[in-house]
């Protein structure tokens, strides 16, 4: 039952129907309940398909690797609750996000509030994303979230080994809406003469994609536009590589 079906019943029900007033929860009644919540997450694999949950259980608490455990519970299709034992599991895991399982896009929440589950929406999620040709004028901290909020929410900037933003191209971490078409480029005027500088976009960690619409959570041969297969207006030029490697002093170098 969702939102919509659980509100449609309420509406229904005649005032003898409801059984007695509204109760306020008190004081420490809520103690325990905002622990469990502070070592929770919510995750809903965005497929166009139901998973196999126990595999998706047994695959996710291998490759997490936590130190003390996790129970993960199905609480709707393709939805599952993730209860740590303790808050360093559940930070290295969102530091590690974004995670895909079977190639699709685990969309991970920090549950707040009173952790409504029926009313959260799984709509972003955040990705590490290389902006290729970029002058070497807007290789700068500054311009590189100017260029990521282009995209969506900036969450970080990836200075490299000099903290000047050196390298091939700029690297910034953005929260993106998944369910619109992948951002492909980026067009700048760069000093105000009209000459647009057209920056390439590559994902790091990118699930499949559909090559069609630029959408996640189906494949190319399963979406509903129809269109010339010849041309696909996206493709898997999108995904990064594996560029990235963990530098001495536990920063991202970018080779």
């Amino acid at each position: 039952m969702n939102a919509d079906d659980v509100a449609a019943l309420c509406a229904a029900m005649s005032l003898k129907e409801i059984e007695g007033p509204v109760r306020k929860l008190e004081g420490d009644l809520k103690d325990d309940g905002a622990r469990k919540l502070s070592l929770s997450l919510v995750g809903k694999v965005l497929a166009n398909r139901l998973i196999n949950r126990e595999v998706f259980k047994r695959v996710l608490s291998k490759i997490w690797k936590v130190r003390e455990g996790i129970i993960i519970e199905v609480v709707g299709e393709n939805t599952f609750t993730f209860h740590f034992q303790n808050l360093e599991d559940r930070r290295r895991v969102l530091i590690g996000r974004p995670w895909s399982f079977d190639n699709f896009l685990i969309v991970l929440l920090e549950p707040y509030g009173k952790g409504d589950i029926m009313n959260m929406k799984f709509e972003r999620a955040a990705f590490w994303i290389q902006i290729h040709n970029v002058p070497l004028l807007c290789m700068t901290k500054k311009i590189g979230h100017f260029l990521g909020s282009m995209i969506g929410d900036v969450e970080d900037i990836d200075e490299g080994a000099s903290g000047d933003c050196d390298g091939k191209y700029l690297r910034v971490r953005v929260a993106i809406n998944v369910v619109r078409p992948l951002h492909q480029i980026l067009r700048v005027d760069v000093i105000g003469d009209g000459v647009e500088s057209i920056m390439l976009l590559r994902y790091e960690c990118l699930p499949d994609h559909c090559h069609q619409c630029g959408k996640l959570g189906h494949r190319t041969m399963e979406c509903t536009i129809t269109g010339d297969t010849n041309e696909l207006p996206f493709g898997a030029w999108l995904k990064a590589g594996n560029p990235i490697r963990p530098a001495q002093n536990g920063r991202v170098l970018v080779s």
